[in-house]
């Protein structure tokens, strides 16, 4: 009886154990997501900041970086969102090499908006963020 018990009590602290661990681990891959997900923020924050100055050249480097950051970008709607926030940036990235930096910059608006609901799900209607 007395086994019986000790392994009743060393299974369930091993069970414990290994779900405290999963859910460090997916803090962990919360807070790497999150700051894939800022990066690509303050790139295209900088993009608009550039094609606003009319510094081509810089704004096509941040839209590159901020599609860059957003390929890190994985899980479920997450991924969707974030290809969503991919195609913007680099309709964004047509539109400044055409010329149209107006159409450029309201683009990299949007694209921006979709990065920052991956943070924030109440503004998503509670899906697809972090939070």
């Amino acid at each position: 009886m007395m086994n019986i018990i000790k392994a009743g009590v060393v299974s369930g602290f091993l069970v414990l154990s290994l779900s405290t661990g999963n859910i460090s681990k997916a803090g962990v891959a919360e807070g790497v997501m999150a700051n894939r997900i800022s990066t690509a923020i303050a790139h295209l924050e900088a993009a608009q900041k550039a094609l606003a100055a009319n510094e081509q050249d810089t704004a096509q480097e941040h839209m590159k970086a901020a599609t860059q950051s957003s390929k890190d970008i994985f899980g479920g709607s997450l991924e969707v969102k974030a290809q969503r926030g991919s195609r913007a940036i680099a309709n964004a990235r047509r539109l400044a090499r055409e010329g149209d930096t107006s159409g450029a910059s309201v683009t990299l608006k949007e694209a921006e908006e979709i990065y920052k609901s991956l943070l924030q799900p109440e503004k998503s209607g509670g899906r697809g963020g972090l939070n």
